[in-house]
């Protein structure tokens, strides 16, 4: 089993949100050493010439959004169904869409659910045959609009 990637990403509210990265494996144990990723066994840089992309085709993904894992209140959903999570792109790609008006309305505070400054969230990606991987681990921050 790979382990899950970590990841940071920061919400402007108001403003069009897309981000993306790019799903590989290695042939070996991998680990990230000050940003870089290394060999874990060696600590030497991993070559792009080692990494292979994970084939989406035929994949859904889903990611939830809560101030944290255990909460019970969904802040946000991102599915490759509701159209905020796109695999389409190939090459081991996955994308992620919010629109100005859904990051508008996404209410900036102190207290979740009703307001939120920070969530996490974890992306799973369901294979075709059923089998469930997480990709990603993500911090999520909102930062709020003063231009309305």
């Amino acid at each position: 089993m790979t382990a899950p990637a970590h990841l940071c990403y920061t919400i402007y509210q108001g403003a069009t949100f897309r981000r993306r990265f790019r799903w590989c494996t290695a042939p070996y144990p991998t680990k990230l050493l000050n940003g870089k990723l290394v060999n874990a066994q060696t600590g030497r840089p991993v070559p792009d010439t080692d990494l292979v992309p994970v084939d989406l085709t035929g994949c859904k993904a889903r990611l939830q959004l809560r101030a944290d894992v255990l909460a019970p209140d969904v802040l946000l959903e991102l599915t490759t169904e509701n159209g905020r999570i796109d695999l389409s792109l190939g090459d081991g790609h996955i994308a992620f869409f919010l629109d100005a008006a859904t990051t508008a309305g996404l209410p900036y505070g102190e207290s979740p659910p009703t307001r939120w400054r920070t969530a996490v969230g974890q992306l799973e990606v369901v294979h075709p045959n059923g089998d469930v991987t997480r990709a990603a681990e993500i911090s999520w921050s909102l930062n709020p609009e003063g231009t309305r």
